[in-house]
């Protein structure tokens, strides 16, 4: 028995030695009655130190000592097992042990001795505290709700989800704590597959690679996440999982993309207007339902918006809203309040007060509501420092509702925007600015090539072909023509027209200058008209408003020819469509305009040139024709005078042979005595020194003693002679002989044009206060081309034909001159060659109550003015004095004065007989002194007759005379019994009509 017990001893001794636990026994004194290997290794003490000590005897911590008495008296005590820890601070840092106290009992049960066994815990306190920290970091990770985390078990349920997990998936604590949820319920479809294939790689090796998939929402949204898990490592059927919300990135990766494509759009093209509706096409539908943007013009004005929606019909309905209810340039709210400010407006919802304030009637209210605005951002397109316009971004029918990030968006799109709006601005300026220096240049090089055109251009009609076809070509102008001054710049004729209807060309072929059109207009206030569009016309010029209904024109511009300060003309350009004329436009036609002034007084000059040539050309030939007439017709006469002078010299002729050659003689003498006549007469014409006996003439007597004259070269060519007098005298103030002159040239001319057995017709007639004679024949007649130069000096139609007839040619000339020192006019008509020919020469009659009848007219011996008072005015000192003698030699009583203002006092002091006044005086002319004078009453002198010195004048001159109250006008040179004739009849005329 003994041997066994000591068998057992020497075994338990040997296992406690050799385990790695210290085992101890304590006596009831709680000495170590047996300590193994373990303790003196862990004490650092040999055994020989310990035994048969406490612990409150060794060198150990007082608190470890405390805590090995204490547990193990209450083992003796209670004789119950008991376990604590402890930690020791050994030479190797700190030490864990777990301390197993339990009792050694007698075979009646006491408790004899009490055994102890002490674990070295140490690593696994570290295990334990790592796995605690481990725990404590993911439960903060996991509660923190950084990201979205949850648990899983094999059925696939979700057994844990923090809050971010919940919020993201839209679920409350206590939805998932009462209904829970499955990985499949929150997962789509489409990604059942990778989230199978994320289980299997977990399983394979604790973890899967994250992966992206979508969750589903409570609301049926979804949600883009990256996802992982991993299993626990102590069972594969349990895991956690973490879900990392992708919205953000997603939504700025979209933003990224959308913004590059934007970029990539709107650096697409620099065409202006492409360029803005690319902005408003790239908002719609990806940032907004409707977008719109404004932009303000280089003037400051806002452009018509462009509006994008996805259907083009509630575009266009947008484009009518605008015109309807355009908007206030001043509201507080909105695109302006953006263009001045350059701030951005954000309305993530729409109240109805603002569509009430935005809103500018009931009905416009009404439509603003039934669109349906749920939020609002209007954002500045800022580029270069300057604000260039807006852009407004609106949710409707979508119902989405704009935050900020939307805001930042818009934004960052306005800018990009901006900047492509404004290089497509720049770009469409430096195109402009290249396409204006390339008109410029082609303008130039027009204008060069005009200028070269109008240098061969000879005429006014050459000069409107080049510039009416230049205008047109450089401004794209369907139509053109140029007029120019005529009529004493009374009237525009037009020298050119270009593509207007011939019934318009021949309607204004000639335009009074006082014409309310464009083209008259322009040259009488000498600067260019513009009228852009037909509504301008009709209200400037209401006369003319209808002819675009025949030339199709729209716009049209007047531009004057001006020379030297002063219009001489006009061009003008029609166009087929409205048009705004450009400042380059106006400009290239005021210069084609000056060009062409330019040319076209050249061209006159030219044509003045030629002109002079061609009539100093045909006066050298006529006079060369006419010396050689001259010659033949002086020679022709001497031949038969001296020839039958000679033959009566030299033979004794019989009486009727002697008497034919003096009839021969005398009648060419007296041929040769005209002509030289003829020759004396346009003498003295052309000097100027051909005078008048100015006498009241009987016209009808006139034409019987030229008749007489002409009878019988007619009868001897068996021509008949019709003559149609009136039975009352018809009579006229001039020189009888002249005027016999006269008539005598035109019948012998028309008796000797006219061939055997011809008619001569002669009338005289009287209208109103003129007197005509016409003379008529059928004879050879005047050619077309002829007829303008009739009446001109050494002209002649034909010099053999009037030397087959004899003549100088100078009798119409002649008679020309000596009708209009008359005062009167002669004309020749004409139907052509062999047609005949008509001449009417027309005369002022003797203005009634003047006439002096041939009877009344005394010898010039018998003339007296004694008795007469005369007042006497010329300027001219020798005239005066000359004036003065004459009249005083008549026995007349003159008061001769200088002035007009010295007739006017002679006059008031006494009151003369007559008034002999000259019309030229400075200061106060003849016109103004009798103007004056029959202004006065009767007994001042207001009635006194009154006669006008003057040098001659035609018609115009003496009705003007006459009207302004002289009784008769004498023109100068004055011959003495003339005027003393005429003073004398108009004092006797006053005197019995009073």
């Amino acid at each position: 028995m003994e041997e066994e017990l000591h068998r057992q001893e020497q075994l338990f001794k040997s296992l406690a030695d050799h385990a790695p636990d210290g085992i101890a026994r304590f006596d009831r004194h709680l000495r170590h009655v047996y300590l193994n290997q373990a303790v003196e290794k862990g004490l650092g003490i040999p055994a020989e130190a310990i035994l048969g000590k406490t612990h409150q005897e060794l060198e150990i911590p007082e608190a470890i000592a405390s805590l090995y008495q204490q547990q193990l008296s209450q083992t003796f005590a209670t004789g119950c097992e008991c376990l604590f820890e402890y930690q020791f601070q050994g030479s190797d840092g700190m030490r864990f042990f777990q301390t197993k106290v339990f009792p050694e009992l007698t075979a009646e049960g006491s408790v004899e001795f009490v055994l102890s066994i002490s674990r070295d815990i140490t690593e696994y306190k570290r295990v334990e505290q790592a796995f605690q920290k481990t725990e404590s970091r993911f439960r903060r990770i996991f509660e923190s709700n950084m990201i979205g985390m949850g648990f899983w078990d094999v059925t696939g349920q979700i057994t844990a989800a923090n809050d971010a997990m919940l919020k993201m998936l839209g679920y409350t604590r206590e939805e998932f704590e009462s209904q829970g949820l499955s990985w499949e319920s929150i997962t789509p479809q489409k990604y059942h597959q990778a989230d199978l294939e994320a289980r299997e790689e977990a399983l394979a090796q604790g973890y899967c690679t994250p992966y992206e998939k979508e969750f589903i929402c409570k609301d049926g949204s979804r949600v883009p996440c990256i996802s992982g898990g991993a299993t626990f490592e102590d069972t594969t059927e349990e895991g956690v999982f973490f879900a990392l919300d992708q919205r953000d990135r997603k939504r700025t990766e979209n933003a990224q993309q959308y913004l590059s494509e934007a970029s990539t759009i709107l650096s697409s093209s620099l065409d202006y207007q492409i360029t803005l509706a690319n902005v408003a096409d790239l908002t719609v539908p990806h940032l907004a339902d409707w977008c719109t943007v404004s932009v303000v013009e280089e003037n400051g004005r806002l452009q018509p918006p462009i509006t994008a929606h996805i259907n083009p019909e509630k575009v266009a309905w947008a484009k009518e809203l605008h015109y309807k209810y355009p908007v206030d340039p001043d509201a507080p709210r909105g695109s302006p309040q953006v263009l001045r400010t350059g701030v951005s407006e954000f309305y993530p919802y729409i109240p109805e007060q603002l569509l009430v304030e935005a809103a500018q009637d009931e009905e416009h209210l009404q439509i603003l509501k039934e669109v349906g605005f749920s939020s609002v951002m209007i954002v500045p397109m800022i580029a270069r420092g300057r604000t260039l316009g807006t852009i407004s971004f609106v949710a409707a029918e979508s119902g989405r509702r704009y935050d900020r990030s939307d805001l930042n968006m818009a934004e960052e799109l306005a800018r990009r925007a901006a900047l492509a709006v404004d290089n497509a601005r720049l770009y469409e300026q430096a195109q402009q600015a290249r396409r204006m220096a390339e008109e410029a240049a082609a303008r130039t090089a027009r204008l060069q090539a005009v200028t070269a055109a109008l240098s061969e251009a000879l005429t006014p009609a050459e000069v409107a072909e080049v510039v009416v076809n230049q205008g047109i070509a450089a401004l794209d102008a369907k139509a053109g023509s140029l007029v120019i001054l005529t009529d004493n710049n009374q009237s525009l004729k037009i020298v050119g027209a270009i593509g207007y209807p011939q019934e318009i060309i021949d309607q204004w072929l000639n335009i009074p200058v006082n014409a309310p059109v464009p083209l008259a207009e322009c040259v009488r206030i000498g600067e260019p008209i513009f009228i852009e569009n037909l509504g301008d016309l009709s209200v400037r010029y209401p006369r003319v408003s209808q002819l675009p209904k025949i030339t199709k024109h729209q716009a049209l511009a007047a531009i004057p020819l001006i020379l030297q300060g002063q219009p001489i003309g006009a061009m003008g350009l029609s166009f087929v469509e409205t048009r705004e004329f450009s400042p380059e436009d106006r400009a290239f036609m005021v210069a084609l305009s000056q060009q062409c002034a330019q040319a076209i007084a050249r061209s006159q000059l030219y044509q003045a040139e030629q002109s002079a040539r061609a009539q100093a050309e045909t006066a050298n030939r006529v006079r060369d024709e006419f010396i050689a007439v001259l010659s033949h017709e002086l020679r022709s006469p001497l031949n038969p005078i001296l020839g039958w002078t000679k033959l009566l010299q030299m033979r004794k002729f019989d009486e009727a042979k002697t008497l034919q050659a003096l009839d021969i003689i005398e009648r060419n003498a007296l041929l040769q005595s005209r002509l030289i006549e003829d020759l004396l007469d346009i003498s003295r014409i052309l000097l100027g020194k051909l005078t008048l006996e100015m006498l009241p003439v009987h016209l009808g007597k006139i034409i019987e003693s030229a008749l007489e004259t002409v009878r019988l070269a007619a009868e001897a060519k068996k021509i008949r002679i019709e003559k149609f007098l009136p039975m009352e005298a018809v009579e006229v103030l001039g020189d009888p002989n002249r005027l016999q002159q006269v008539v005598w040239n035109l019948l012998s001319n028309a008796v000797k044009f006219t061939p055997e057995g011809g008619e001569v017709t002669i009338c005289l007639e009287s209208t109103g206060n003129l007197a005509q004679i016409e003379v008529s024949d059928t004879g050879r007649g005047i050619a077309p081309e002829f007829l303008p130069y009739v009446f001109e000096y050494f002209r002649q139609a034909d010099s053999k034909t009037t030397r087959s007839v004899g003549g100088l040619g100078l009798g119409l000339a002649i008679v020309h001159n000596l009708v209009e020192l008359h005062g009167g006019s002669v004309q020749a008509e004409s139907d052509g060659e062999e047609q005949g020919a008509r001449f009417a020469v027309t005369l002022p009659l003797i203005a009634v109550g003047s006439l002096v009848a041939e009877e009344s007219v005394l010898p010039e011996s018998e003339l007296s003015l004694a008795g007469i008072a005369l007042v006497v005015v010329d300027d001219d000192p020798d005239t005066l004095e000359f004036l003065e003698f004459v009249l005083q030699e008549y026995g007349a009583k003159v008061r001769a004065v200088s002035s007009a203002q010295q007739a006017i006092a002679a006059i008031e002091t006494s009151i003369p007989d007559l008034l002999l006044s000259d019309i030229g005086m400075p200061q106060m002319d003849g016109y103004m002194l009798i103007r004056e004078l029959r202004q006065w009453e009767a007994q001042r002198g207001g009635s006194i007759p009154a006669i006008a010195l003057t040098a001659y004048a035609g018609e115009t001159n003496r009705q003007q005379i006459l009207e302004a109250g002289f009784q008769q006008h004498l023109a100068k040179p004055i011959q003495p019994a003339e005027l003393v004739q005429a003073i004398a009849f108009w004092v006797n005329h006053h005197q019995h009509s009073n």
